[in-house]
Formats: structure tokens, C-alpha cells, sequence
């Protein structure tokens, strides 16, 4: 064998994305940045806007419930002058009323022999062994 040359090594050559790729992925990466910072935006715009209608109405609630309470320390104050108290006893004829008392219930029996043989030694219940 005869061999023309010593061995090469392959040669080795790096092609990367072109130009034109990476100015695509550059704009499409701004686009998505541009969209996030709108929705970000967008969300903080409406969570700002609920906030305020939350506290606008815990405002006025809050001077609804110091009126109602104005209103009801002026009403206890009138109240005052025509306050009576009235004391009731129980008639001479009222009728009261007692605990419940257990029914009597009669004794329930075993009868072995029923009907009319006698009770006597052997006879009853025959259960063989």
C-alpha cells in the first residue's frame, strides 16, 4: 500500500446564522418586549383604576356608617326623656305546666308453653341435641 501524503485533518468550519437571521430575531425580540411592557401596562392602568374605585367607596361608606351612627346617638338621647319601664307578674290562674312522666309499661312475659299444655317437666321448646 502506498499512501500519497500524510492524513489531513477534516477541516472544520463554523457557519453561524446569517446577518438577515439575526437582525430577525433582534426585531422580533423588541416586538415582544415593545408587547409585554404594553400589557404590563395595561394591567397596571386597570389594577391602579379598581384600587381608586375601592377606596371611593370605603370613603363613602365610611360617612354613611359616622351618619348613621350620628343619627342613632341623637335618636338614643330623645328616647330618653320618653324611656318607661313595665313590670308584669304572672295571673292568680295560670295555668303551669309539669314535667313529662314515663308512660307505665306492663311487664312483657316468656311464655314457654303456650296455649293450653300445661308447664311441666318436659315440655317446652324440643331442640334436639
Amino acid at each position: 500500500m502506498c499512501f500519497v501524503g500524510r492524513p489531513r485533518p477534516p477541516q472544520v468550519v463554523y457557519q453561524g446564522p446569517s446577518q438577515e437571521d439575526i437582525a430577525r430575531q433582534n426585531a422580533a425580540m423588541e416586538t415582544y418586549r415593545q408587547q409585554a411592557a404594553d400589557q404590563q401596562k395595561q394591567l397596571a392602568d386597570q389594577l391602579q383604576q379598581q384600587i381608586d374605585t375601592a377606596n371611593t367607596r370605603l370613603a363613602e361608606q365610611q360617612t354613611r356608617l359616622a351618619e348613621e351612627q350620628a343619627m342613632s346617638a341623637r335618636a338614643l338621647t330623645q328616647q330618653g326623656s320618653y324611656a318607661a319601664q313595665t313590670m308584669q307578674e304572672a295571673p292568680a290562674a295560670a295555668q303551669t305546666t309539669s314535667a313529662v312522666k314515663a308512660k307505665d309499661k306492663p311487664r312483657a312475659s316468656l311464655k314457654i308453653a303456650p296455649g293450653s299444655t300445661a308447664a311441666s317437666a318436659g315440655t317446652g321448646l324440643n331442640i334436639g341435641v
